[in-house]
């Protein structure tokens, strides 16, 4: 491949994130047959394209639950799972399904699949997930940990199609280490491994292999030759599935093409084509969508469109759970988050406008009704002016009366929220009082601690110093109970009110020293707002899958839809007022 800094590649640098997505899928099986619209022009409907879209994101959760479905289904059969090559095969199928998912679950089911494969002695297939391994690593920003598993991998006894793998691995490694780094010299470096690297990468793929096609496309890409790159990647796009991941990144690719040739429509069709596709998959590491939203950023027309898929695209990217997406949302997001602020002031300016003249003109009807009034009524006015006065009087007085209610009522509510506010001070006092306990507590253990370890090890007492290390503290016990009387605080009826979601016979009964169970110490986190079943095991110091079970049985209980019992219980404790 050409290197990234040659004169006249400056688009190649712009967009050669998102190329990052693409090559990712390099290490995944792809369909060999397909069909493909690309050598069909037709009037593109670009409305309908968006409307498409905009329905397939705001079905989000229903792709998300499907694929998530299929993960659940895996994750069973590797638990029955008797031996490590069954073990291996559904560890590696959910690896497939996570690693443009989730990539911190990618990254642990493949190393478990280098484990299977180590402990099976099959020292090829070990490798292979090596090198998968590392290319996941470098998409997601890991470059020394990449490096390390490519150094540990042995070539000399790869199977063809290993061998393949590690070369895709090695030159996306270099090729991403190259574009990052900001020194000329380690650019220069890198860039010339990545370019050797893909040499060898086009010796070893057949010219009709869908990753081959890929690649001779980019090459003919970066040189500027657009009419070639077209063709072949009509070529690729024949070997493709509709509405399959790699459709969505040949249409991505095709985007580039066509926005390189300045035709807008087709650039803009076939990036919609590439989200549209990317988001019916529950793809999380994509690229199609904030790009989308970065080219419609500036159209009045289309602003709304473009906040809702940079606020897609952010949370696919936070599910997905890379720094370097995250890093190229960031600057993005901001520049359309701006742009869309600056909308809804012009927005709200017109409106203001469009009231006050309104407003002016209501002033003017009014003003001439009157006027008509008056001279029309002037010569009854003396004679019902005494009527109209008691009138008049009559309707001050129960608007006054009317209003002394309202004041009342207004002052019952006020006392009512001072009282509040007052409980809440109170509150806050007696935890911020407690806080600074906890701090001096653990304050003067630590620092007893320390001229303990100073005095033994001046005494050169390396067996107290020992005992003294080993000797184990029930810190986290007095943690653990601060925080269920801390929480119990906050919601006194919170075990009472999720006993009433669950049914009878699952139902948590307190416990003697008024603590909370595991169980509902993770929904108590939940409603807490903290969701993820990482966080959750970081705070109870149990594993994710723990967590996991935790949850699955707890939910499994529950009187009503399983699916909306995490919902019901972050209502727990929440008051409406009419």
């Amino acid at each position: 491949m050409l290197s990234r800094n040659k004169p006249n590649y400056g688009y190649v640098m712009r967009i050669v994130t998102f190329i990052i997505v693409a090559l990712a899928s390099s290490l995944c099986p792809t369909p060999c047959q397909g069909y493909s619209r690309a050598n069909v022009r037709i009037n593109v409907d670009l409305d309908a394209l968006y409307r498409q879209l905009d329905a397939a994101i705001d079905s989000t959760n229903i792709y998300v639950r499907r694929r998530q479905a299929r993960i659940d289904k895996l994750y069973r059969q590797l638990q029955q799972a008797t031996s490590d090559a069954t073990r291996y095969k559904f560890s590696m199928a959910l690896f497939e399904e996570y690693y443009a998912f989730q990539n911190d679950s990618a990254l642990a089911y493949i190393r478990q699949c280098v484990d299977l494969q180590t402990r099976l002695g099959n020292k090829q297939l070990a490798d292979e997930c090596r090198a998968k391994l590392a290319f996941q690593c470098s998409t997601t920003g890991l470059f020394t940990e990449a490096k390390e598993f490519l150094s540990a991998i042995d070539t000399t006894t790869l199977a063809p199609s290993g061998r393949r793998i590690y070369l895709i691995a090695k030159h996306h490694l270099y090729s991403e280490i190259s574009y990052y780094t900001p020194i000329p010299s380690l650019k220069a470096k890198y860039g010339a491994i990545a370019d050797q690297t893909q040499g060898a990468i086009f010796h070893e793929l057949n010219p009709n292999d869908d990753d081959y096609l890929q690649r001779l496309q980019m090459k003919y890409y970066i040189r500027g030759d657009m009419k070639n790159a077209l063709a072949v990647n009509d070529r690729w796009m024949q070997h493709l599935d509709y509405g399959s991941h790699r459709y969505a990144i040949a249409a991505f690719y095709r985007f580039l093409i066509f926005a390189e040739k300045k035709d807008d429509t087709e650039k803009k069709h076939w990036l919609i084509e590439s989200a549209l596709s990317d988001v019916r998959l529950a793809v999380m590491n994509q690229g199609a969508l904030w790009e989308l939203a970065r080219i419609l950023n500036g159209e009045d027309d289309q602003l709304d469109r473009t906040y809702k898929y940079i606020h897609a695209a952010w949370s696919a990217a936070q599910k997905f759970n890379s720094r370097v997406r995250t890093s190229q949302l960031q600057p993005v997001m901001s520049i359309i988050e701006d742009s869309y602020q600056q909308h809804i002031s012009k927005i709200n300016f017109r409106q203001r406008i469009i009231i006050g003249i309104v407003c002016l003109l209501l002033i003017v009807v009014v003003s001439l009704l009157v006027y008509v009034v008056r001279n029309r009524n002037k010569l009854r006015k003396a004679r019902n002016l005494l009527n109209t006065s008691n009138n008049e009087l009559r309707k001050l007085n129960a608007q006054l009366n009317e209003s002394i209610a309202k004041q009342n009522l207004l002052n019952t509510e006020l006392v009512s929220v001072n009282q509040s506010l007052d409980e809440s001070n109170r509150m806050k006092e007696m935890y911020i009082g407690r806080f600074m306990r906890l701090c001096s507590t653990y304050i003067d253990k630590t620092e007893t601690l320390r001229h303990n370890i100073q005095k033994r090890i001046k005494n050169k007492d390396y067996d107290g110093l020992a005992r003294l290390v080993a000797k184990e503290t029930d810190d986290w016990e007095d943690f653990y109970r601060n925080f269920d009387s801390a929480f119990l605080k906050l919601f006194p009826n919170f075990l009472d009110d999720f006993n009433a979601l669950l049914r009878p016979e699952e139902r948590i009964k307190p416990t003697p020293d008024g603590s909370l169970e595991t169980s509902v110490r993770i929904f108590a986190l939940i409603r807490l707002g903290i969701n993820e079943s990482s966080r959750i095991a970081e705070f109870l110091h149990y594993s994710v899958n723990t967590i996991y079970n935790y949850r699955t049985r707890i939910k499994n209980g529950a009187l009503g839809d399983r699916n909306e019992f995490e919902n019901q219980v972050k209502q727990i404790g929440m008051k409406v007022i009419a």
